[in-house]
């Protein structure tokens, strides 16, 4: 089984409620079922495993992680197709009008931001 295959859910009681009554079920194998999906469990641990990993300082709110994500698929694209489309205009290109594509974007990428560490920084949005 991939891991894009699975999704780790962790349950808590209802208000005023434990979940005594669920661990005779949580049994590596027993079937679970979310709405009209229906899964099994692969992996079980008691506790809350996935707070005491959790680090308050890494976590971004949603707003960060989406802009994050339409950052990752522009450069995707720029990386990926942008210097193969008719419109040479649009290729990527160094200082010395080379075309730059895959590890050498990348390469030059990274050579900008350690250049240029501030700008990397993220700014508060207004």
């Amino acid at each position: 089984m991939s891991a894009d295959n699975r999704i780790t859910l962790v349950l808590r009681p209802r208000e005023g409620e434990t979940l005594d009554s669920l661990q005779f079920y949580a049994q590596l194998g027993a079937p679970v079922s979310v709405g009209r999906a229906l899964g099994v469990i692969a992996a079980l641990c008691e506790g809350d495993a996935i707070e005491q990993l959790l680090d308050t300082g890494l976590c971004a709110n949603i707003e960060d992680h989406m802009r994050a994500a339409a950052d990752a698929r522009r450069y995707r694209w720029l990386r990926d197709v942008a210097w193969d489309t008719p419109r040479q205009d649009l290729a990527l290109r160094d200082r010395h009008q080379n075309m730059l594509s895959d590890s050498d974007l990348d390469a030059e990428i990274d050579r900008a931001m350690q250049a240029y560490p501030c700008v990397t920084a993220q700014e508060p949005q207004t």
